[in-house]
């Protein structure tokens, strides 16, 4: 996929723990675009000589708030055309 060919700012996520759906959210949450986020962070570190360099990995930030993880618990997230991932805690 070519980020440029997406809106992200639609881009949205459905986060379930142990089936039930705790949060939703779009990119839009992430200064209104999540490509904003990895622009800001470019230009702070710039301020400190520093850089994103090529095959480094950077998040863009959230756009649901965090959910609490218990022993036991099992979420999953739905990105939509983007996938979706699944994690279980002991």
């Amino acid at each position: 996929m070519i980020p440029s060919a997406f809106d992200l700012r639609w881009a949205g996520a459905i986060c379930s723990r142990n089936g039930e759906v705790e949060e939703t959210g779009l990119g839009a949450g992430v200064l209104n675009d999540p490509v904003m986020g990895i622009v800001w962070l470019s230009k702070r570190l710039e301020i400190y000589g520093q850089s994103i360099r090529a095959g480094d990995v950077v998040l863009s930030g959230s756009f649901i708030r965090p959910v609490e993880a218990r022993p036991g618990d099992s979420f999953h997230a739905d990105f939509g055309q983007f996938g979706d991932v699944s994690i279980n805690f002991a």
